[in-house]
């Protein structure tokens, strides 16, 4: 999905209008037009700040993710997850390269 489908999706989505999300952000509303039509691409900064004002990941905002939110891990489960990691290096370590 390219970045303008999301962009808009989302602003239809917390019903906003183009004029809204571009006055929020501080940028022209033609600027925004172009960002949701694809005829320019946002910063990386842009994008960022896309993500934090919709409360998801760049990365879902940029479809690159099917998750909208990473994932909040306490320390028990962290802790469980590096042990886990440290198992299974040395398995992954002996497969042969292709």
């Amino acid at each position: 999905m390219a970045i303008g489908e999301s962009l808009k999706r989302f602003r239809k989505e917390f019903k906003l209008t183009q004029a809204n999300v571009a006055k929020d952000l501080g940028i022209l509303q033609q600027t925004y037009y172009k960002y949701e039509n694809n005829k320019a691409t946002p910063s990386a900064d842009f994008v960022i700040k896309l993500a934090d004002a919709y409360g998801v990941s760049a990365d879902y905002l940029l479809g690159r993710s099917d998750m909208p939110r990473l994932p909040k891990f306490d320390e028990k489960t962290l802790a469980l997850l590096r042990a886990m990691e440290d198992k299974f290096q040395p398995a992954a370590a002996q497969v042969p390269a292709q």
